[in-house]
Protein backbone atom coordinates (compact mmCIF):
# COMPACT_ATOMS: atom_id res chain seq x y z
CA UNK A 1 0.00 0.00 0.00
CA UNK A 2 0.87 3.64 -0.43
CA UNK A 3 -0.51 5.48 2.60
CA UNK A 4 -0.79 9.24 3.06
CA UNK A 5 -1.06 10.47 6.66
CA UNK A 6 -1.87 14.03 7.67
CA UNK A 7 0.92 14.60 10.21
CA UNK A 8 0.60 18.38 10.52
CA UNK A 9 -0.09 18.15 14.25
CA UNK A 10 3.59 17.19 14.69
CA UNK A 11 5.22 20.54 15.37
CA UNK A 12 6.80 22.63 18.13
CA UNK A 13 3.40 23.18 19.81
CA UNK A 14 2.50 20.19 22.03
CA UNK A 15 -0.94 18.59 21.82
CA UNK A 16 -2.63 15.29 22.48
CA UNK A 17 -3.32 14.72 18.79
CA UNK A 18 0.30 15.56 18.01
CA UNK A 19 1.43 12.92 20.49
CA UNK A 20 -0.92 10.39 18.86
CA UNK A 21 0.31 11.13 15.33
CA UNK A 22 3.96 11.05 16.42
CA UNK A 23 3.44 7.64 18.00
CA UNK A 24 2.09 6.29 14.70
CA UNK A 25 4.82 7.91 12.60
CA UNK A 26 7.47 6.42 14.88
CA UNK A 27 6.09 2.88 14.53
CA UNK A 28 4.10 2.28 11.33
CA UNK A 29 7.00 2.37 8.81
CA UNK A 30 8.88 -0.39 10.68
CA UNK A 31 5.71 -2.47 11.03
CA UNK A 32 5.04 -2.26 7.29
CA UNK A 33 8.43 -2.06 5.52
CA UNK A 34 6.92 -3.07 2.17
CA UNK A 35 4.38 -0.25 2.28
CA UNK A 36 5.11 3.39 1.48
CA UNK A 37 4.14 6.36 3.63
CA UNK A 38 3.63 9.97 2.54
CA UNK A 39 3.43 12.34 5.51
CA UNK A 40 1.82 15.74 5.32
CA UNK A 41 4.24 17.95 7.25
CA UNK A 42 3.55 21.25 9.03
CA UNK A 43 5.86 24.02 7.77
CA UNK A 44 7.16 24.55 11.34
CA UNK A 45 7.93 20.86 11.91
CA UNK A 46 11.49 19.54 12.02
CA UNK A 47 12.06 17.47 8.92
CA UNK A 48 12.30 14.72 7.97
CA UNK A 49 9.43 13.51 10.13
CA UNK A 50 10.82 9.98 9.89
CA UNK A 51 14.18 8.53 8.96
CA UNK A 52 12.65 5.29 7.65
CA UNK A 53 13.49 4.38 4.06
CA UNK A 54 9.83 3.86 3.13
CA UNK A 55 8.75 7.34 4.24
CA UNK A 56 8.72 10.67 2.44
CA UNK A 57 7.07 13.90 3.50
CA UNK A 58 5.60 16.92 1.80
CA UNK A 59 4.92 20.32 3.36
CA UNK A 60 1.25 21.31 3.42
CA UNK A 61 1.37 24.97 4.34
CA UNK A 62 -2.08 25.64 5.80
CA UNK A 63 -2.38 24.44 9.38
CA UNK A 64 -4.20 21.22 10.27
CA UNK A 65 -7.39 23.11 11.16
CA UNK A 66 -7.43 25.28 8.05
CA UNK A 67 -10.45 24.76 5.78
CA UNK A 68 -8.39 24.94 2.58
CA UNK A 69 -6.96 21.37 2.53
CA UNK A 70 -10.38 20.17 3.73
CA UNK A 71 -12.08 21.75 0.74
CA UNK A 72 -9.32 21.29 -1.85
CA UNK A 73 -6.99 18.49 -0.66
CA UNK A 74 -5.56 17.67 -4.10
CA UNK A 75 -4.46 21.26 -4.53
CA UNK A 76 -2.15 21.03 -1.51
CA UNK A 77 -0.72 17.49 -1.60
CA UNK A 78 -0.10 14.79 -4.22
CA UNK A 79 -2.40 11.79 -4.40
CA UNK A 80 -0.73 9.95 -7.28
CA UNK A 81 -0.65 6.21 -6.47
CA UNK A 82 -1.99 6.84 -2.93
CA UNK A 83 -4.12 3.86 -1.88
CA UNK A 84 -5.32 5.27 1.45
CA UNK A 85 -5.49 8.58 3.28
CA UNK A 86 -5.50 8.80 7.09
CA UNK A 87 -6.88 11.93 8.71
CA UNK A 88 -5.97 11.65 12.41
CA UNK A 89 -7.95 14.68 13.61
CA UNK A 90 -11.70 14.26 13.10
CA UNK A 91 -12.15 15.76 9.65
CA UNK A 92 -12.58 14.11 6.25
CA UNK A 93 -11.54 16.28 3.29
CA UNK A 94 -13.80 16.54 0.26
CA UNK A 95 -13.32 14.76 -3.04
CA UNK A 96 -10.53 12.33 -2.11
CA UNK A 97 -9.56 9.95 -4.93
CA UNK A 98 -8.93 7.08 -2.49
CA UNK A 99 -10.56 5.55 0.59
CA UNK A 100 -9.94 7.26 3.91
CA UNK A 101 -9.51 6.34 7.55
CA UNK A 102 -10.42 9.08 10.01
CA UNK A 103 -9.58 9.06 13.70
CA UNK A 104 -12.51 10.76 15.39
CA UNK A 105 -11.25 11.62 18.85
CA UNK A 106 -14.57 13.16 19.85
CA UNK A 107 -17.74 14.62 18.39
CA UNK A 108 -17.81 17.65 20.66
CA UNK A 109 -18.22 20.03 17.72
CA UNK A 110 -21.57 18.37 16.97
CA UNK A 111 -22.75 17.31 20.44
CA UNK A 112 -21.51 20.20 22.57
CA UNK A 113 -20.54 23.09 20.26
CA UNK A 114 -20.61 25.51 23.21
CA UNK A 115 -17.65 23.62 24.69
CA UNK A 116 -15.70 22.99 21.52
CA UNK A 117 -14.22 26.40 20.82
CA UNK A 118 -14.52 29.95 22.04
CA UNK A 119 -14.44 33.41 20.49
CA UNK A 120 -13.30 34.11 16.94
CA UNK A 121 -11.96 30.59 16.41
CA UNK A 122 -15.42 29.16 17.08
CA UNK A 123 -17.03 31.60 14.65
CA UNK A 124 -14.52 30.70 11.93
CA UNK A 125 -14.55 26.92 12.35
CA UNK A 126 -18.31 26.51 12.57
CA UNK A 127 -18.46 27.30 8.83
CA UNK A 128 -16.65 24.09 7.90
CA UNK A 129 -15.56 21.98 10.89
CA UNK A 130 -18.85 20.29 11.87
CA UNK A 131 -19.51 19.48 8.21
CA UNK A 132 -16.08 17.86 7.88
CA UNK A 133 -16.78 15.74 10.99
CA UNK A 134 -20.16 14.69 9.62
CA UNK A 135 -18.42 13.80 6.33
CA UNK A 136 -16.08 11.54 8.29
CA UNK A 137 -18.94 9.82 10.13
CA UNK A 138 -20.82 9.19 6.90
CA UNK A 139 -18.11 8.72 4.31
CA UNK A 140 -14.89 7.34 5.83
CA UNK A 141 -14.07 3.76 4.87
CA UNK A 142 -13.12 3.17 8.49
CA UNK A 143 -13.40 5.30 11.63
CA UNK A 144 -11.00 4.90 14.55
CA UNK A 145 -12.33 5.93 17.96
CA UNK A 146 -9.97 6.11 20.97
CA UNK A 147 -12.51 4.68 23.45
CA UNK A 148 -15.76 2.72 23.54
CA UNK A 149 -17.42 5.83 24.92
CA UNK A 150 -16.37 7.86 21.87
CA UNK A 151 -17.55 5.04 19.60
CA UNK A 152 -20.94 4.96 21.33
CA UNK A 153 -21.34 8.70 20.80
CA UNK A 154 -20.50 8.30 17.11
CA UNK A 155 -23.05 5.48 16.68
CA UNK A 156 -25.72 7.54 18.42
CA UNK A 157 -25.18 10.39 15.96
CA UNK A 158 -24.67 8.28 12.83
CA UNK A 159 -25.92 4.66 13.12
CA UNK A 160 -24.51 3.82 9.68
CA UNK A 161 -21.00 4.27 11.10
CA UNK A 162 -21.33 1.22 13.36
CA UNK A 163 -19.89 -1.35 10.96
CA UNK A 164 -16.99 0.94 10.05
CA UNK A 165 -15.97 1.78 13.62
CA UNK A 166 -12.89 0.38 15.32
CA UNK A 167 -11.86 1.23 18.89
CA UNK A 168 -8.10 1.59 19.36
CA UNK A 169 -6.92 2.77 22.78
CA UNK A 170 -4.08 5.25 23.11
CA UNK A 171 -1.17 5.00 25.56
CA UNK A 172 1.67 6.78 27.32
CA UNK A 173 5.09 7.10 25.74
CA UNK A 174 7.80 5.06 27.53
CA UNK A 175 9.37 8.32 28.74
CA UNK A 176 6.47 8.54 31.21
CA UNK A 177 7.61 6.24 34.03
CA UNK A 178 7.99 6.34 37.82
CA UNK A 179 10.92 8.24 39.26
CA UNK A 180 13.94 6.16 40.16
CA UNK A 181 14.19 8.14 43.41
CA UNK A 182 11.19 9.96 44.92
CA UNK A 183 13.31 12.52 46.77
CA UNK A 184 15.20 13.49 43.65
CA UNK A 185 11.92 13.78 41.72
CA UNK A 186 10.49 16.15 44.33
CA UNK A 187 13.61 18.34 44.24
CA UNK A 188 13.55 18.51 40.44
CA UNK A 189 9.84 19.35 40.50
CA UNK A 190 10.46 22.08 43.07
CA UNK A 191 12.91 23.65 40.64
CA UNK A 192 10.12 23.93 38.08
CA UNK A 193 7.32 25.04 40.42
CA UNK A 194 9.39 27.36 42.60
CA UNK A 195 8.30 25.68 45.83
CA UNK A 196 9.02 22.48 47.73
CA UNK A 197 5.42 22.32 49.03
CA UNK A 198 3.30 19.35 47.93
CA UNK A 199 1.14 20.12 44.92
CA UNK A 200 -1.74 18.98 42.74
CA UNK A 201 -1.18 19.14 38.99
CA UNK A 202 -3.56 20.16 36.19
CA UNK A 203 -2.41 19.62 32.58
CA UNK A 204 -4.14 20.83 29.44
CA UNK A 205 -5.42 23.79 27.49
CA UNK A 206 -7.39 26.35 29.46
CA UNK A 207 -10.69 25.69 27.65
CA UNK A 208 -14.34 25.43 28.63
CA UNK A 209 -14.40 21.64 28.53
CA UNK A 210 -11.37 21.25 30.85
CA UNK A 211 -13.08 23.07 33.74
CA UNK A 212 -9.91 24.49 35.28
CA UNK A 213 -12.22 26.85 37.12
CA UNK A 214 -13.36 23.90 39.28
CA UNK A 215 -9.77 23.01 40.20
CA UNK A 216 -9.02 26.59 41.25
CA UNK A 217 -12.27 26.86 43.22
CA UNK A 218 -11.71 23.50 44.94
CA UNK A 219 -8.23 24.52 46.07
CA UNK A 220 -9.78 26.83 48.71
CA UNK A 221 -11.00 23.72 50.58
CA UNK A 222 -7.69 21.85 50.32
CA UNK A 223 -5.53 22.26 53.45
CA UNK A 224 -2.21 24.06 53.34
CA UNK A 225 0.61 23.58 52.47
CA UNK A 226 -0.84 21.94 49.34
CA UNK A 227 -0.60 24.02 46.20
CA UNK A 228 -2.00 23.84 42.66
CA UNK A 229 0.23 23.80 39.58
CA UNK A 230 -1.52 24.52 36.30
CA UNK A 231 0.40 23.53 33.18
CA UNK A 232 -1.61 25.29 30.50
CA UNK A 233 -0.66 25.75 26.87
CA UNK A 234 -2.66 28.97 26.79
CA UNK A 235 -1.50 30.28 30.15
CA UNK A 236 -3.63 31.74 32.90
CA UNK A 237 -6.65 33.64 31.65
CA UNK A 238 -7.46 36.94 33.34
CA UNK A 239 -10.77 35.49 34.49
CA UNK A 240 -9.16 32.45 36.10
CA UNK A 241 -6.45 34.52 37.77
CA UNK A 242 -9.09 36.97 39.05
CA UNK A 243 -11.04 34.06 40.55
CA UNK A 244 -7.93 32.83 42.36
CA UNK A 245 -7.39 36.30 43.84
CA UNK A 246 -11.04 36.70 44.82
CA UNK A 247 -11.19 33.42 46.78
CA UNK A 248 -7.76 33.94 48.33
CA UNK A 249 -5.75 31.13 46.72
CA UNK A 250 -3.59 33.12 44.29
CA UNK A 251 -0.56 32.70 46.57
CA UNK A 252 -0.98 28.90 46.35
CA UNK A 253 -1.08 28.62 42.54
CA UNK A 254 1.77 28.28 40.07
CA UNK A 255 0.95 28.97 36.42
CA UNK A 256 3.30 27.30 33.93
CA UNK A 257 2.59 28.10 30.26
CA UNK A 258 4.87 25.62 28.51
CA UNK A 259 7.58 23.09 29.35
CA UNK A 260 9.41 20.30 27.53
CA UNK A 261 8.09 16.77 27.56
CA UNK A 262 10.82 15.70 29.97
CA UNK A 263 9.72 18.48 32.33
CA UNK A 264 6.11 17.26 32.10
CA UNK A 265 7.41 13.88 33.28
CA UNK A 266 9.18 15.56 36.22
CA UNK A 267 6.03 17.44 37.20
CA UNK A 268 3.96 14.24 37.08
CA UNK A 269 6.54 12.26 39.05
CA UNK A 270 6.59 14.91 41.77
CA UNK A 271 2.85 15.61 42.00
CA UNK A 272 0.61 14.42 44.81
CA UNK A 273 -2.09 13.83 42.20
CA UNK A 274 -3.13 14.79 38.70
CA UNK A 275 -6.48 16.60 38.66
CA UNK A 276 -8.57 16.20 35.50
CA UNK A 277 -11.94 17.92 35.98
CA UNK A 278 -13.07 17.85 32.32
CA UNK A 279 -16.74 17.51 31.49
CA UNK A 280 -16.11 16.11 27.98
CA UNK A 281 -13.17 14.20 26.53
CA UNK A 282 -12.51 11.67 23.81
CA UNK A 283 -9.70 10.00 25.74
CA UNK A 284 -7.70 12.10 28.21
CA UNK A 285 -4.06 11.33 27.46
CA UNK A 286 -2.60 13.19 30.50
CA UNK A 287 -4.43 10.72 32.74
CA UNK A 288 -2.61 7.73 31.24
CA UNK A 289 0.72 9.59 31.24
CA UNK A 290 0.28 10.44 34.92
CA UNK A 291 -0.65 6.85 35.83
CA UNK A 292 2.44 5.64 33.96
CA UNK A 293 4.52 7.96 36.18
CA UNK A 294 2.99 6.54 39.34
CA UNK A 295 1.01 9.73 39.92
CA UNK A 296 -2.45 9.27 41.51
CA UNK A 297 -5.39 10.58 39.46
CA UNK A 298 -8.46 12.54 40.56
CA UNK A 299 -10.91 12.92 37.68
CA UNK A 300 -14.45 13.94 36.92
CA UNK A 301 -16.86 11.02 36.92
CA UNK A 302 -17.62 10.76 33.22
CA UNK A 303 -17.80 7.43 31.33
CA UNK A 304 -14.67 7.99 29.27
CA UNK A 305 -12.52 8.47 32.40
CA UNK A 306 -13.97 5.34 34.01
CA UNK A 307 -12.99 3.48 30.86
CA UNK A 308 -9.51 4.96 30.42
CA UNK A 309 -8.49 4.55 34.06
CA UNK A 310 -10.07 1.14 34.50
CA UNK A 311 -11.38 2.51 37.78
CA UNK A 312 -7.85 3.31 39.06
CA UNK A 313 -8.72 6.86 40.12
CA UNK A 314 -10.78 8.90 42.53
CA UNK A 315 -13.85 10.40 40.91
CA UNK A 316 -15.76 13.62 41.56
CA UNK A 317 -19.07 14.76 40.10
CA UNK A 318 -18.45 16.70 36.87
CA UNK A 319 -18.78 20.48 36.93
CA UNK A 320 -19.16 20.35 40.72
CA UNK A 321 -16.39 22.23 42.54
CA UNK A 322 -17.70 21.14 45.96
CA UNK A 323 -17.55 17.46 44.99
CA UNK A 324 -14.06 17.97 43.60
CA UNK A 325 -12.98 19.71 46.82
CA UNK A 326 -14.22 16.81 48.95
CA UNK A 327 -12.43 14.32 46.70
CA UNK A 328 -9.18 16.28 46.77
CA UNK A 329 -9.30 16.51 50.56
CA UNK A 330 -9.57 12.71 50.68
CA UNK A 331 -6.54 12.39 48.45
CA UNK A 332 -4.24 14.87 50.17
CA UNK A 333 -5.01 13.69 53.70
CA UNK A 334 -4.21 10.01 53.10
CA UNK A 335 -0.75 8.87 52.07
CA UNK A 336 -2.05 5.28 51.96
CA UNK A 337 -4.86 6.17 49.56
CA UNK A 338 -2.46 7.96 47.21
CA UNK A 339 -0.11 4.98 47.30
CA UNK A 340 -2.96 2.62 46.43
CA UNK A 341 -4.07 4.86 43.57
CA UNK A 342 -0.52 5.09 42.25
CA UNK A 343 -0.12 1.30 42.22
CA UNK A 344 -3.48 0.75 40.54
CA UNK A 345 -2.73 3.42 37.96
CA UNK A 346 0.62 1.88 37.09
CA UNK A 347 -1.10 -1.43 36.49
CA UNK A 348 -3.70 0.16 34.22
CA UNK A 349 -1.15 2.19 32.25
CA UNK A 350 0.85 -1.00 31.69
CA UNK A 351 -2.13 -2.50 29.85
CA UNK A 352 -1.98 0.24 27.19
CA UNK A 353 0.61 0.33 24.42
CA UNK A 354 1.46 2.58 21.49
CA UNK A 355 2.98 -0.46 19.76
CA UNK A 356 -0.38 -2.23 19.89
CA UNK A 357 -2.13 0.96 18.81
CA UNK A 358 0.09 1.14 15.71
CA UNK A 359 -0.41 -2.55 14.87
CA UNK A 360 -4.18 -2.24 15.16
CA UNK A 361 -4.14 0.96 13.08
CA UNK A 362 -2.24 -0.82 10.32
CA UNK A 363 -4.88 -3.57 10.39
CA UNK A 364 -7.56 -0.91 9.91
CA UNK A 365 -5.67 0.49 6.91
CA UNK A 366 -5.66 -2.94 5.28
CA UNK A 367 -9.36 -3.43 6.04
CA UNK A 368 -10.20 -0.10 4.43
CA UNK A 369 -8.20 -0.76 1.26
CA UNK A 370 -9.36 -4.36 0.90
CA UNK A 371 -12.97 -3.35 1.45
CA UNK A 372 -12.72 -0.64 -1.19
CA UNK A 373 -11.18 -3.07 -3.69
CA UNK A 374 -13.93 -5.65 -3.08
CA UNK A 375 -16.56 -2.95 -3.59
CA UNK A 376 -14.91 -1.90 -6.85
CA UNK A 377 -14.80 -5.52 -8.06
CA UNK A 378 -18.50 -6.01 -7.31
CA UNK A 379 -19.35 -2.77 -9.11
CA UNK A 380 -17.36 -3.88 -12.15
Amino acid sequence: MQIAIDARYIREKPSGIGTYVQALVDRLPDLAPRDGFLLWAHPLASRPLSGAANVRDTVVRPGPNSPLPVWFPQRYAPFDAVDLFHSPHNMLPRGLPCPAVVTVHDVMAIERPELHLQGLERLAKRTYYPGAVWRALRGAARIIAPTRDAADRIRALEPSAGGRLRVILEAADPVFRPAADAGTARRRAAGLTGSDAPYLLVVGANSATKRHVDAVTALAAVPRPWRLVLLQRQGASRRLAALATRIGVDDRITWIPRVTRDEVVILMQGAGALVQPSVYEGFGLPIVEAMACGCPVVASDIPVFREVTGGAALFAAPADADSLARTLRRAVTSDALRADLAAAGLGRAGQLSWDRCARETLDVYREAVDGDRRLAERSA
